[in-house]
């Protein structure tokens, strides 16, 4: 996600809280002229839950971007959720909204036909900025709901009726291993490269 308008580190943890998020503040580390600051924020519900993480270079006196995600084991509903949060940050502080996804789906495609070699490289620079246009996110939900370009990732979660309310990451993958569906889900990654 990028901010329109950069913001000073408390500033931001002000909008994102105004946006719905919960500041985690005991597992977050400020910003320092000497070290990264890492601030995480969540929100979770009866919908799912919804991460954000900013991280700040030392010394940068405003952030312009943080990262957002969902487990794909949440229920559908997270993505109502997370929409919302997205528009309701929108009103407060205008955002455009980058899924690496697409881009991941759309070079993952590119390697299997030839395209690109294993590191993605290959593309003429109008090309690369071609992919990228299509990677910004209209703040519409439905739009992301309806997964034209079939993104694997995202129709599990499309799918996934009940789902678990568990962060992303290595809790996502141990909880796979504990329920025996890693092998279920290694599948699907090796059909997705």
């Amino acid at each position: 996600m990028k901010f329109q308008t950069p913001a000073a580190e408390d500033a931001v943890i002000v909008l994102l809280e105004e946006a719905g998020l919960v500041y985690l503040e005991g597992r977050s580390r400020r910003q320092t002229k000497d070290n990264y600051g890492d601030l995480y924020f969540e929100q979770r519900t009866g919908e799912g839950l919804t991460e954000a993480n900013v991280l700040i270079p030392p010394g940068h006196k405003t952030v312009d971007e943080f990262s957002l995600r969902f487990s794909i084991l949440s229920p559908q509903t997270v993505i109502d959720q997370t929409f919302a949060f997205l528009q309701r940050l929108n009103n407060l502080s205008g955002i455009k909204v980058y899924d690496t996804e697409i881009r991941n789906h759309i070079m993952r495609q590119l390697r299997k036909s030839g395209k690109v070699d294993q590191h993605f490289k290959g593309l003429s620079a109008e090309e690369d900025d071609a992919i990228n246009k299509l990677c910004f996110l209209s703040l519409n939900a439905d739009d992301f709901k309806r997964n034209e370009l079939e993104i694997m990732k995202r129709q599990w979660i499309l799918n996934n009726t009940t789902g678990e309310i568990i962060e992303g990451g290595n809790a996502t993958i141990d909880y796979l291993e504990k329920k025996g569906l890693f092998n279920r889900f290694w599948k699907w990654i090796k059909k997705e490269l």
